[in-house]
């Protein structure tokens, strides 16, 4: 009988490992998963159909986003203001987010859309975020010990995975950020050595502002930021504009006028003056405010300065720098 003791002891020292093994190996499905693995832990897999495609919530980015658009003055009779204006424009449009669509044009003599070498415009692109879903409804409560520790470590995979998601979209859309901003520089230095004929014209600019895409299906959310003395080169357009003016200053009420700018109504309309000697830039900036409130844009007015940066001065959602800045 002595040598079936060890015997037996053996065997219950099997027996024992086994039970242990398969007890760790239950339990396993309650550790959190490896690196390698789906990032939902294992015992979803005992839980039923019901988490079978649990995964966090996706919707659309809640950033504001709108489409703005550039127009500067690039008339040859002051070249380094005009080049100045062009590169505040450009690197204000190069640091917006990609949920920004964003154009810049020149404003020039004819402002014509053929033979202008204006920078296209780029719709934006509207992200998503990620938010961790509920792992129980409102008011249920776990239906064992295993539930409840299951949905613990969800819990805690959902949090990391719902970092890890929206890590990956906010690297992506800087990349998409990074690759306009380069189009935008690249598309500066093509233009570098445009020199259009002396002199602008805004009704030819805002004539083609008002085929753009994003003015006439979103006029809502388009800002224009017109970057000019705002003179008008043209004897005729001074004359037209002067008697519009004067009309409406001594009736309160828009004048009837063929030529008034058609299609912009709803835009938002930043004009950021110059100021140059021998122009008196308050009445042209009361002249197109005119002009344009009549065409039913809401008109803000500004004074350019190469020590306020446009960020600044176009600040969203508008703040008390919009107002007009003598």
């Amino acid at each position: 009988m002595s040598h079936l003791q060890p015997l037996a002891a053996l065997g219950g020292l099997l027996l024992g490992g086994a039970l242990l093994g398969g007890l760790l190996w239950w339990q396993s499905g309650l550790q959190p998963p490896a690196p390698h693995d789906d990032w939902r832990p294992p015992c979803l897999a005992r839980l039923g159909k019901t988490y079978a495609a649990f995964a966090p919530t996706r919707a659309a980015d809640e950033r504001l986003a709108r489409n703005l658009l550039f127009g500067v003055d690039r008339s040859g009779s002051n070249r380094e203001l005009a080049d100045a204006q062009l590169d505040a424009a450009v690197a204000y449009a190069a640091t917006l987010g990609p949920e920004a669509g964003v154009g810049v044009l020149l404003i020039t003599d004819r402002s014509d859309r053929s033979t202008t070498p204006d920078m296209p415009f780029e719709p934006g692109e509207v992200g998503q975020r990620w938010t961790a879903a509920p792992v129980l409804c409102d008011g249920c409560k776990p239906d064992s010990l295993f539930q409840q520790k299951c949905l613990e470590q969800l819990e805690v995979a959902q949090g990391r995975r719902v970092g890890e998601l929206n890590a990956g979209e906010d690297a992506r859309r800087t990349g998409l950020q990074e690759q306009r901003a380069l189009r935008i520089h690249a598309w500066r230095d093509q233009v570098a050595g445009y020199t259009p004929k002396p002199g602008t014209s805004l009704l030819a600019f805002f004539t083609k502002l008002a085929d753009l895409p994003p003015v006439r299906r979103e006029p809502e959310r388009t800002v224009v930021v017109v970057m000019s003395d705002l003179e008008a080169s043209q004897a005729g357009e001074r004359k037209q504009l002067d008697k519009f003016e004067r009309a409406y200053r001594s009736s309160g009420t828009c004048p009837e006028a063929s030529w008034l700018p058609k299609g912009i109504s709803g835009l938002e309309i930043a004009l950021v003056q110059s100021v140059r000697d021998g122009i008196d830039a308050d009445l042209w900036a009361r002249r197109w405010d005119a002009v344009l409130t009549c065409a039913g844009a809401h008109v803000r007015r500004h004074r350019y300065s190469t020590a306020v940066p446009l960020r600044q001065l176009l600040d969203d959602p508008p703040g008390p720098a919009l107002a007009l800045a003598d």
